[in-house]
């Protein structure tokens, strides 16, 4: 489970008279919140949703650290590295075993710097 990246998908009905392209805005809010969607992004925006392995995160990023992913043997070290080069504070990401992990929006800035 833990090597897994689960998706959920939950099947929202547009409207109640099952017409092509009309959209009942208040039956869709509805049927989000009961569904626990909102509430599951919110956790998600107040957590650490997205994460890379390490090697994933060389192989896309190694052009932001060349230097410090040749000369730190280690990856968390060198991955914290290229982070303060970069001048990413350390509130928006953690180091873990064999993952980084980012507070939502914060691999979106690290994807435009590249």
């Amino acid at each position: 489970m833990h090597s897994t990246h689960p998706h959920f998908i939950r099947c929202i009905v547009p409207n109640t008279v099952k017409t092509p392209g009309k959209v009942e805005a208040g039956l869709i809010m509805h049927q989000l919140t009961c569904n626990g969607v909102l509430e599951g992004i919110r956790i998600c925006q107040l957590g650490l949703p997205n994460r890379m392995i390490y090697s994933d995160f060389y192989n896309r990023y190694k052009i932001l650290g060349a230097t410090e992913f040749n000369t730190i043997p280690d990856k968390k070290k060198a991955v914290v590295a290229v982070f303060d080069k970069l001048g990413l504070e350390a509130e928006k990401y953690r180091v873990g075993a064999t993952k980084v992990f980012f507070r939502a929006g914060v691999l979106g800035e690290v994807e435009e710097i590249r």
